[in-house]
């Protein structure tokens, strides 16, 4: 995996083992910002952003110095956490000095120093690497206490490039970025998600400064924070970093291309076992398979990232002898492996949130995640395959993803869909838009046939069937688990649907193998489903499944609405009615139709038996905010069918 920005860890039970300190050596400019009038904020604000400043300077020999202050002010008893502070460091980067202090609302102060920080290593189970943090908790967090932070870090980037985040989940009332250069250095500031604003310059310093910034809201199903927080990228230019910025995407590529010249070179041993799995007699697109599946299963992900090692993938050599390397070095092996048996193919540099890269991006290194980009000859695929880019110059790729092994050669992640990603050539690199899947290639359909019981229990078997990022979810929801504990995870899953639930019998189909559709069969019982009303019994025709989205009525929508992807889900209920009972009333049918989703149901009798279909086809991965009275309106029209009775009369 590429370097990643490290997330904010909170040790909040060693807050009661730090000791408070008398006479604390609280600086004046927290002082003078603690004793500011309090204003007025949302009732649910956990805290507020009192002051955020951020002073870069860039030193002549390349070196970048950040001196930070941060300053909160806590308004709930949640809001604690602002109490916590975590700085992150590796082998290029130095802590120079990191300091904290609280002043809570009875007066009382308190101060945190270096020697009191806990420090860690960020690696985890699967992950080696040098990327480390120090945090930094100040006693007294409480309503009311103002606390600050003060840091110094020095850094070597691999690339001139620095970020001011101004906005937060909690809102700002100030926050400032001051820029110092040496003579004949240049910069770029790039905005996003905020109207541009020009710089106070004075003697080569420049200052940008915004205020009263509103907290990114958290809303169901919302765009990831960073698609929509308020940030700048500041880019440096100089005659001595040369290959060391980026003007361009292509020249990004470029700097990539050449960081990893000779990696994907091939060894005797890779050479190899690559025609002993795709050898000249197969078929072209099953010789790319074979090596896809050899990728995802046989290179166990395991990451190993120290210094430039978080960009520069290991040597496709090494990886294959050790048949483990991370996203970088699956994409490496896999690579020279293709190169064997004449296939080109080339990296792609993706985030794997989609919406954090946009059209509107400009270069920059944050991305988490690398793929791989197959140029497939001619004759050897379907063009209806749904992974498949066009690209005016090199043709037909394939965007395939090895880290993820539950998802085929073909077809992408749902989460890499709809997303921008740079390709990196060997002459250079370019932003790409991926494809996105079209809603009948990620599809759920259920086959119920079912049998109601006199005194209301239902019985009987469905048969689900999963195609697609579908597919995907159900194998890495069930896949390491016990047919014994499936069986329980299916009885939570569908017990609030259904009441009394159990699972009589439960067995998978094409489990493991994910070219094909995942086949779910389950045997269930569920007493006391329908319900008595004198000699009527009250059906819901539809049994399982909750089609209609989480959206909160009650506050307004700030932002889009996100779905995984493109999707078609389907319902085919019959139900064998008691003997003596009838069918006295039916549901009306339901249809909702907007240009980016339909839904339809009906429910009809037929002899015996009460037969219920319906169909939900959503054909976006983003409802924009100006559809949102759309959105709303099908979920409701789904939640209602969905809970629409069919009545039985009994017969005198």
């Amino acid at each position: 995996m590429l370097k990643k920005a490290t997330s904010l860890v909170l040790f909040l039970f060693l807050i009661n083992l730090l000791p408070a300190v008398a006479h604390a050596a609280v600086p004046d400019w927290l002082r003078s910002l603690a004793q500011q009038p309090a204003k007025k904020y949302a009732d649910d604000a956990n805290a507020v952003v009192l002051l955020d400043d951020q002073e870069t300077t860039v030193r002549d020999n390349g070196d970048i110095v950040t001196h930070e202050r941060h300053v909160f002010r806590i308004l709930r008893p949640e809001g604690k956490d602002y109490a916590n502070y975590s700085l992150s460091f590796d082998n290029e980067t130095k802590i120079n000095y990191l300091h904290g202090w609280s002043i809570t609302a009875k007066g009382q102060e308190y101060e945190s120093k270096d020697k009191d920080a806990l420090e860690r290593s960020l690696g985890g189970e699967k992950e080696f690497s040098d990327d480390k943090e120090k945090i930094l908790i100040v006693p007294g967090a409480e309503v009311g206490t103002v606390v600050g932070f003060e840091y110094e870090r020095r850094r070597r980037p691999y690339l001139f490039q620095d970020h001011w985040f101004f906005q937060d989940v909690i809102p700002v009332e100030k926050s400032r970025y001051t820029l110092r250069m040496p003579a004949k250095w240049e910069y770029r500031a790039d905005w996003l998600n905020h109207a541009e604003q020009k710089p106070i310059e004075q003697n080569g310093v420049y200052v940008w400064e915004v205020s009263d910034v509103p907290r990114v809201e958290r809303e169901y199903h919302e765009p990831a924070y960073r698609a929509l927080a308020g940030h700048v990228i500041i880019t440096l230019f100089s005659d001595q970093a040369t290959g060391r910025n980026s003007k361009s995407w292509n020249d990004l590529g470029v700097w990539y291309s050449q960081l990893t010249a000779g990696v994907r070179d091939s060894s005797p041993a890779l050479q190899a076992k690559a025609l002993e799995l795709a050898p000249a007699s197969l078929p072209m697109f099953e010789r790319i398979r074979a090596l896809t599946l050899f990728a995802q299963r046989d290179v166990r992900y395991y990451a190993i990232e120290i210094g430039i090692g978080g960009y520069r993938p290991h040597p496709a050599g090494e990886i294959f002898s050790h048949r483990y390397g991370d996203c970088k070095d699956k994409a490496t092996v896999l690579s020279s492996m293709l190169a064997q048996i004449g296939v080109k193919s080339y990296y792609i540099l993706i985030h794997a949130t989609r919406g954090i890269y946009t059209e509107n991006t400009p270069p920059n290194s944050g991305f988490n995640h690398a793929i791989l980009a197959i140029q497939m000859p001619d004759a050897s695929f379907s063009k209806k395959l749904p992974g498949m880019y066009e690209d005016p110059k090199l043709g037909h790729l394939l965007i395939f993803d090895p880290t993820n092994d539950l998802v085929p050669l073909g077809q992408l992640p749902y989460y890499e869909q709809d997303s921008f990603a740079l390709l990196v050539t060997d002459s250079g690199g370019e932003l790409i838009h991926l494809p996105v899947s079209s809603p009948d290639l990620n599809q759920i359909h259920r086959d119920a046939k079912l049998k109601l019981l006199p005194d209301g229990t239902l019985q009987g078997e469905i048969e689900e069937t999963r195609s697609g990022y579908m597919a995907m979810l159900g194998r890495a929801y069930l896949q390491h688990q016990s047919q014994g504990d499936r069986k329980k995870m299916l009885e939570h899953f569908w017990g609030p649907n259904l009441g009394s639930f159990q699972v009589d019998g439960f067995d998978l189909v094409n489990e493991n193998d994910i070219d094909k559709d995942l086949v779910l069969h389950y045997k269930f019982t569920a007493s006391h489903y329908a319900k008595s009303a004198g000699s009527l019994l009250l059906v819901r025709p539809r049994v399982i499944g909750e089609m209609a989205g989480a959206f909160d009525v009650s506050k307004p929508r700030h932002y889009a609405y996100e779905f995984d992807a493109p999707f078609f889900r389907s319902d085919s209920v019959e139900i064998t009615l008691p003997e003596g009972y009838s069918v006295d009333e039916l549901p009306e049918p339901a249809k909702a139709v907007f240009p980016f989703a339909e839904y339809t149901s009906k429910a009809e009798k037929a002899g015996n038996v009460l037969k219920y279909s319906r169909e939900y086809k959503m054909e976006a991965t983003q409802v924009p905010l100006d559809r949102m009275e759309q959105l709303k309106k099908l979920f409701a029209q789904i939640g209602m069918d969905e809970k629409n009775m069919a009545v039985l009369k009994k017969a005198n």
